[in-house]
């Protein structure tokens, strides 16, 4: 920004006695960078007096100069020399216009026309100084500030005036910029513009230490628009969504609203679950930019969050074609996959999920690597879904109970395949042997659940049924068998309301036929009318039972 410390209109006006209150919203608006809501602002206030309009034409002058508009600039500085040739502010703005030509001379001329109107009010020499600051004349700008100093040492201006002058020399100058901002608070503890310029400088340096200034700034004014747009901007950078979006509510509904900050809160709202109202939002932005990457992108990823999968997959699809393949980050790709698993679309899925890994850096690539995994299952390649759970495994920093459930789940269909008494035995048991570690590791982690032990009990069922399928006996070893028992056991202590019921069957069932296999008809028996216990009309228990004549 070019400047935001000139507070001059309000020394200025104590003197010759009337108010800025009218104008005081768009000068807010215009420090705090909002300057097409500035501009609006001040386009819509009408009226007040002579030096209230000149104020006005000034900060005009001044916002369109920031929007590089140098022709607008010229007549509103104009304006205000018009309309109040007093006015020693509307001779600064032209000064410093004269200034962006490199016409110094003129600008001195300026300059002192408007020190002739208030040679004792610091305010002026320090707005001078920050026109010569702007354009890098630096000799002459603290020429300014001394004059400055012998008018009121005191003033809190000239002060903030310095500390933009050593701003300009980058980060290391930052602790000593803050020295000068610090020291106008010592003559003025409420004096907004340096509490803001504080806030600014320790934005990217020190995030909370600039939110202590900014709760100062709101504490002494509540409905201080620049404060809310940094709080905002910083809460945003840390992740702390929820407060940069209560943040930007207080200013957001305001015209003229910088396209960068709708999309922030566009953003903010996708990233609070607000998916309907963040794409109220987009629209207003492709409504004004229809080529705004940024909206396309988020305007899919909501579609996908709401359920809109075909809307989604169209969007997708037409941002991917339409951008440049440079601007594609690996979250497009992660998010398209989804999209296309949605629309049941495994086998683009998984390209989608390629080049995702592509474009990942690496503390990204083992989501990546589970999302491959999950997409393979959909096309029923579990192999290729298991070497990437194992990928994922040796770059994740901490895999969740989940993630060896379907791990484990994949070994099991991928064993399932040989269960038939085909196939490699080595593969079969590594499938095995891969899951029963998976599932051991669920058990492990939730042991109160029973899902690790009955699906290592349906695991290791598939090795009852390759031996049967090879031996053409008809027993088994019952390989199942303690981890079907065991799963019994949990689930029978946690069956509330019936709720475990089918998974109690189907160990019923396995039991049942394991000792109907084993011709132990006693417990054969004891398991089957189990069943009926809970499902009466079960027809698997009833045919087994009558073929082992046994009474239920």
């Amino acid at each position: 920004m070019k400047k935001i410390g000139i507070l001059a209109v309000s020394m200025l006006l104590s003197a010759v006695g009337v108010s800025a209150a009218s104008n005081e919203r768009g000068i807010d608006l215009y420090r705090a960078e909002l300057f097409d809501a500035a501009k609006i602002e001040f386009l819509g206030q009408t009226g007040g007096t002579p030096t209230e309009q000149a104020e006005r034409y000034y900060y005009l002058g001044q916002t369109y100069s920031e929007l590089q508009k140098p022709d607008s600039s010229a007549y509103y500085y104009a304006q205000a020399v018009s309309i109040d040739p007093n006015y020693p502010f509307g001779y600064i703005g032209q000064g410093e216009l004269e200034l962006s030509k490199g016409n110094l001379k003129a600008a001195e001329d300026l300059f002192k026309q408007a020190n002739g109107l208030a040679k004792k009010d610091p305010s002026v020499q320090t707005s001078i100084a920050e026109s010569y600051i702007e354009y890098d004349k630096n000799t002459e700008a603290e020429a300014a500030l001394v004059k400055a100093r012998k008018a009121d040492k005191k003033f809190p201006g000239l002060y903030v005036a310095e500390g933009d002058a050593i701003a300009k020399g980058g980060l290391s100058k930052v602790g000593e910029a803050a020295g000068s901002y610090e020291q106008a608070l010592l003559f003025d503890p409420n004096y907004k513009i340096a509490l803001l310029k504080l806030a600014r400088i320790y934005k990217t340096v020190n995030p909370s230490e600039s939110l202590k200034y900014l709760d100062q700034l709101v504490s002494l004014d509540p409905n201080y628009i620049p404060a809310y747009a940094l709080i905002g901007d910083i809460n945003r950078s840390l992740g702390q969504y929820n407060k940069a979006l209560d943040a930007y509510q207080k200013f957001i509904a305001i015209p003229g609203v910088p396209t960068q900050q709708r999309e922030y809160y566009a953003q903010l709202l996708y990233f609070t679950d607000q998916y309907d109202k963040s794409l109220e939002e987009i629209k207003l932005v492709l409504a004004q930019y229809p080529n705004n990457v940024v909206m396309h992108r988020l305007q899919a990823y909501n579609d996908y969050k709401l359920g809109n999968y075909a809307a989604a997959n169209a969007e997708m699809t037409q941002f991917l074609k339409d951008t440049p393949a440079d601007q594609h980050i690996y979250l497009d790709y992660s998010t398209y996959s989804n999209i296309l698993l949605k629309e049941k679309q495994p086998e683009a899925a998984i390209a989608a999920l390629q080049k995702a890994l592509e474009l990942a850096v690496d503390k990204d690539k083992a989501g990546v690597y589970r999302d491959l995994a999950s997409a393979y299952e959909s096309a029923k390649n579990y192999p290729a879904a298991i070497e990437h759970y194992q990928k994922y495994f040796t770059t994740a920093e901490n895999p969740g109970v989940l993630d060896y459930h379907w791990y484990g789940m994949a070994n099991y269909y991928a064993a399932a395949q040989y269960s038939d008494g085909t196939g490699d035995e080595t593969e079969f048991q590594s499938y095995i042997d891969n899951g029963t570690k998976a599932f051991s590791e669920v058990i492990e982690r939730s042991p109160e659940s029973y899902l690790g032990y009955l699906t290592q009990a349906q695991l290791l069922s598939l090795v009852d049924a390759r031996e049967q399928a090879v031996t053409k006996a008809n027993t088994v070893k019952g390989a199942a068998r303690p981890a079907y028992e065991k799963a019994l056991e949990v689930m029978l202590a946690n069956n509330d309301g019936g709720k475990r019921n089918n998974e109690i069957i189907q160990a019923y069932s396995y039991l049942g036929s394991y000792y109907a296999l084993a011709d132990d008809k006693p417990n054969a028996g004891l398991y089957l009318k189990k069943i009926l216990e809970i499902d009466p009309s079960n027809e698997y228990a009833k045919s087994v039972l009558d073929s082992l004549k046994i009474k239920y």
